[in-house]
């Protein structure tokens, strides 16, 4: 059943005729009102038309057709539609079984709005339109309408609903209630009423509350919530969720097979339902009485049953058939039967034989997260009842967001469930094929025009133009060098490729071609860059040469993705470092923002942070053996060799100090499952204000610059500081920034790690821990392998087991240059507008036994102890000479605060492209503080 009784449409209802249900109200007015509220009927009418109803054609294919639900190995069955349900005697049975001790779901989401209504209308602006994707009993809606009528103006509540009479009925009592709000009843599907809402421009939330989302499998949700997303929200417009959280398989399949059987008619009653459906459409086709298509003695024969697949996350229905079952169509629409499944053949089914109604997922604490990264959301809040049994998650449409690899939507939205699903893939795929398949060489035209949108949302929406000639940091240029240098380099490498000379003015390839990065302790040392004119262009002129440039790249992509990618291994590679290059000034400029004042920054979404929990972060560490000849770095991309040859096919391209490869060895060692917080940086600091840590550096020189000041304290500490991000400043003392990863320099970073009496780990340890951790914890995932793992197992021996349990080359996995087994809800290419917290002793699942949860990539970058060094063979590359070159320090600075120092991972604007690429080596000076970075503790084992 679905998880919801406010709803009468769930997810496999994605048109219903109201015309073939004769229960349906016969009225069909396009719009009428009352003194109280405003009815529009949105149904499309079929009077006039010969085809058959879409609901009809469902019940044809579902009974006609077998079909296998998503991750499962039973047999495959037929099916019939799960709108089926929800005729009025549905409804009924289904509003009784709500009030039913062990039907949680409904009082756990009535928990939820009883306890944080204010808080949720608080996201709600006035002059709101806030649209409920079907309506029922109301006892939820009606705790939300409350909160609104008395702490919002200017409310339209808008119900859309198939089911014309209860809908009238719903509304009456609504609208009689709650004088300060406007309501408007809608008849017909989601599809049929959202279009007539999509053009008003005033603020919306969409409500699909119980948990409905439940009866989509993963796909359809996303891509449902995507359309909704693209058709119907504006920037900013929000999406509250009912979402029913994983627990104990007894108290699920209790929910679902009460003791006094109510659940049993429920779902029984979708064959009187089907009979009556068909029934009518057969008589409206012959001209005679309705016949009979599903009797009393064929209902008498069959039985609900349901199963709780743990692993999946996910309880499924069936009507199963007691003894062999004969079912004849109508003979008035046997041709239009054999018109869409090409038969009309009676339909028989077997005793034992099962028929499928409809499945309820239930989520894990990264499903939200998951879900806003497949559909083109933001995750914005989540508020979850006090046994932890539900969850409301509200997300809104951002201002702009990366698109994403190629990836697949995972089964149950868990964040382990893709990578999981890719070591199944291992058995018919080599992890070359596999990674081809996730990696193209060239991104796709959607790639560069997604990342386009988001350097011009931080151009020209999130930095006012009045701003662009501001330098918030000084070892940077101002804005506007920035707004010139990303299509000046790019039409320098787009000329390179196709041998054609410069984009006009040709003058701009030279004021813009290279920027600054001075050195911290004399700035007048500098690599070369390029000459600063002296008045920069006017912005619209720069605006109008990017464009050409643009249309330049474009069109060489189209003629590349005809081809099938036949060109040169050095033309394609110019190509992709134009759009690295850009990816990676992306969080150049997002930094630099940061350190704006806030109050001059235009946000780029609404975010509101929650305030801190009880929950503290989860100290775990993981031991790791090490090993001899461990490899670092990409194989087979030396540009000097492979040159104007034919781009091989599945080629990965990597910057010239990702080779040549080379091979360490690595002492045995332990790192932290998660980097250091704002919280636990504070109480560093405090320490050394009073004196309990002896350091050898300031509070001021130890004081991130990613923090603002919020209120007065000491001279040297505030009692607050608030995050620097986009959309506002949360306190980290007060809110949920408090367990946000710290972002510092590396001189801060080793500084906490030296008041820890620990380390921070090289590039070799943080690498080898990231990967390891990574693919053991994707074959570990619902694998009883992992259960005889001990506390201070290394992750290598777990690694082993279960690599020869799956049959698997994990030592040439790690080896492979992108990270495969990242879990889906990592913090990067603007998942969120902000960093998200580590995990906690709320969230932090208890992993695989002893395998603890760990977040590595996502967030920020982290710090190394390894310096900025070339791997053994260095070759500058030819294109791009000073790209690494111009970093590399002699060892005599080793110690200075002007060496440069490896920086792994990625942030949460940082591109997916270079975040998943584990070869990919960033790097900074150690004293540099504006950098997206942070850190983690690392101790010899």
């Amino acid at each position: 059943m679905p998880a919801s009784a406010d709803t009468t449409l769930d997810a496999n209802a994605k048109s219903l005729e109201s015309t073939t249900d004769v229960n349906s109200d016969t009225t069909n007015l396009d719009e009428t009102k009352t003194d109280q509220y405003q009815f529009v009927d949105c149904r499309a009418s079929s009077a006039a038309s010969h085809a058959v109803p879409s609901l009809v054609k469902q019940i044809i294919m579902g009974l006609t057709t077998f079909k296998s639900l998503p991750g499962s190995d039973a047999v495959a069955t037929r099916a019939l539609p799960t709108v089926l349900l929800y005729d009025e005697v549905g409804l009924d049975l289904f509003d009784r079984i709500t009030y039913l001790p062990e039907y949680y779901l409904t009082n756990s989401e009535i928990d939820i709005f009883k306890t944080s209504a204010r808080e949720i209308v608080a996201e709600i602006p006035n002059g709101s339109d806030v649209i409920e994707l079907g309506c029922g009993s109301l006892r939820k809606t009606e705790l939300l309408l409350d909160a609104l009528d008395r702490h919002r103006t200017g409310v339209t509540y808008y119900a859309i609903d198939v089911m014309p009479r209860p809908l009238r009925e719903s509304m009456a009592k609504l609208a009689a209630r709650f004088s300060n709000i406007s309501f408007c009843a809608m008849c017909g599907t989601y599809e049929e009423a959202l279009p007539r809402l999509s053009k008003s421009t005033r603020p919306k939330t969409i409500l699909w509350l119980g948990s409905s989302i439940g009866n989509y499998h993963s796909t359809e949700a996303a891509q449902f919530l995507a359309k909704i997303s693209k058709t119907s929200l504006n920037v900013n417009d929000a999406i509250l969720i009912g979402m029913d959280k994983q627990k104990q398989s007894s108290i699920i399949m209790d929910a679902y097979h009460d003791s006094q059987g109510l659940t049993d008619k429920f779902e029984l009653n979708i064959l009187p339902h089907t009979d009556r459906i068909v029934t009518e459409y057969a008589a409206q086709q012959s001209g005679e009485a309705r016949g009979s298509f599903i009797d009393q003695k064929t209902l008498e024969k069959f039985k609900y049953v349901g199963f709780y697949d743990k692993d999946i996350g996910r309880h499924d229905s069936y009507l199963e058939a007691c003894e062999d079952v004969v079912i004849r169509w109508p003979r008035s629409i046997a041709a239009q039967v054999k018109e869409i499944c090409g038969s009309d053949s009676d339909i028989v089914i077997k005793r034992g034989e099962r028929v499928y109604i409809e499945s309820s997922y239930k989520y894990s604490d990264s499903a939200p997260d998951v879900l806003a990264l497949v559909s083109g959301l933001t995750m914005s809040r989540i508020w979850t009842d006090p046994r932890e049994y539900h969850m409301l998650s509200l997300f809104r449409k951002p201002q702009t967001a990366m698109p994403l690899m190629p990836q697949t939507v995972p089964i149950s939205l868990d964040k382990w469930c893709v990578p999981m699903q890719r070591t199944h893939a291992l058995r018919a795929l080599s992890s070359s094929a596999l990674l081809a398949e996730q990696f193209p060489t060239i991104p796709s035209i959607s790639e560069w025009k997604g990342m386009w949108k988001t350097w011009d949302t931080l151009t020209l929406h999130i930095i006012p133009r009045s701003k662009l000639l501001n330098r918030p940091i000084d070892l940077r240029h101002p804005f506007i060098f920035y707004l010139g240098h990303i299509p000046a380099f790019a039409d320098i490498h787009m000329s390179a490729a196709e041998s054609t000379p410069l984009t006009e003015p040709a003058a701009f390839a030279e004021w813009f071609e290279r920027g600054i990065d001075p050195n911290l302790e004399d700035p007048s040392i500098c690599h070369s860059h390029s000459e600063v004119p002296d008045e920069w262009p006017a912005v619209d002129e720069i605006l109008a040469y990017r464009d050409r440039v643009r249309t330049r790249i474009v069109s060489w992509l189209e003629i590349y993705f005809a081809a099938n990618g036949r060109v040169s291994a050095d033309e394609a590679r110019h190509v992709w470092m134009a759009f690295e290059h850009e990816a990676m000034h992306i969080e150049t400029l997002l930094y630099m923002v940061l350190q704006m004042d806030p109050t001059e920054i235009c946000s780029p979404a609404m975010v509101s942070v929650p305030s801190a929990s009880l929950a503290r972060p989860v100290r775990s560490w993981l031991s790791y053996a090490g090993g001899e000849g461990i490899q670092l770095g990409l194989l087979d991309d030396n540009e000097s060799t492979l040159g104007a040859s034919p781009l091989p096919a599945g080629h990965v391209l990597g910057w010239d100090n990702e080779s040549p490869a080379m091979r360490v060895d690595i002492k045995p060692f332990k790192i932290q499952t998660q980097p250091i917080t704002n919280s636990e940086y504070y109480t560093f600091l405090q320490s050394v204000v009073n004196k309990s840590f002896d350091s050898d550096r300031s509070v001021d020189d130890l004081l991130p610059r990613s923090w603002i000041a919020l209120e007065g304290g000491s001279q040297e500490l505030a009692n607050d500081y608030g995050v620097r991000t986009v959309v506002g400043t949360p306190s980290i003392i007060s809110t949920e920034a408090s367990v946000w990863p710290v972002t510092v320099s590396q001189v801060q970073a080793e500084a906490y790690a030296k008041w820890q009496g620990k380390r921070l780990p090289t590039e070799a340890e943080w690498t080898h821990a990231t990967r390891t951790y990574h693919l053991t914890r994707a074959l570990a995932s619902n694998d009883s392998q992992a259960s005889s793992a001990a506390a201070d197992k290394p992750v290598e021996e777990i690694l082993k087991e279960l690599a020869a349990a799956h049959k698997i080359d994990g030592t040439k996995l790690l080896c492979e240059p992108y990270d495969l087994f990242i879990p889906s809800d990592a913090n990067i290419g603007l998942s969120h507008w902000h960093p998200a917290p580590v995990p906690t002793s709320q969230s932090a699942s208890s992993g695989v036994d002893s395998l603890p949860e760990a977040m590595f990539i996502g967030n920020a970058w982290e710090w190394t102890s390894t310096p900025f060094h070339p791997f053994n063979g260095f070759e500058p590359s030819h294109m791009y000479p000073g790209y690494s070159a111009d970093f590399f320090d002699p060892p005599e600075m080793y110690k200075s605060d002007s060496c440069h120092y490896v920086i792994k991972g990625g942030s949460y604007i940082t591109h997916p492209r270079m975040a998943l690429r584990q070869t990919f080596r960033n790097w900074y000076q150690r004293g540099y503080p504006y950098m997206l970075a942070t850190f983690r503790l690392c101790a010899d084992s």
